[in-house]
């Protein structure tokens, strides 16, 4: 079963939404790898809301729910082949390591509304009605 954390992810004000994106992909993501080099998880998936910057506040595009639920920008969902996994890319991330992707987060994240959730038994269904797992993402 693989264990998986879902972040919900607010940008620093004052930072695009382009400026954001444009961070979290060139820079933390490639500092992250080096970081933590194997122990990088088996997907870091990056979703960003879809909001229209052409009107005031920049709205997003919301089936369910009022535009104040959706606080943050985007939402990472880093999978671990398990939770021994996702410790060894944790333990990596002490010291001057730590101290980096600090700094780094703090440059487009808004820490004070950064969210993270783990959940444990996943599912997900492929268009052709079967259960997929992770063979698309990487080996176990």
């Amino acid at each position: 079963m693989v264990y998986s954390l879902i972040l919900f992810v607010t940008r620093k004000p004052g930072l695009s939404l382009h400026e954001f994106k444009y961070h979290w992909e060139t820079n933390h993501i490639p500092l992250l790898k080096d970081l933590v080099g194997q122990d990088f998880p088996l997907s870091h998936t990056r979703h960003y809301l879809d909001r229209d910057t052409s009107l005031p506040g920049a709205p997003v595009t919301a089936l369910f729910g009022a535009q104040e639920h959706f606080t943050f920008d985007g939402v990472g969902v880093l999978t671990f082949i398990n939770r021994d996994h996702y410790e060894s890319f944790h333990a990596k991330l002490k010291g001057e390591a730590q101290k980096m992707h600090d700094e780094d987060l703090a440059a487009f994240v808004d820490i004070t509304k950064l969210k993270g959730v783990f959940v444990g038994d996943s599912k997900s269904s492929g268009r052709d009605g079967g259960v997929v797992g992770w063979r698309f993402v990487g080996s176990v």
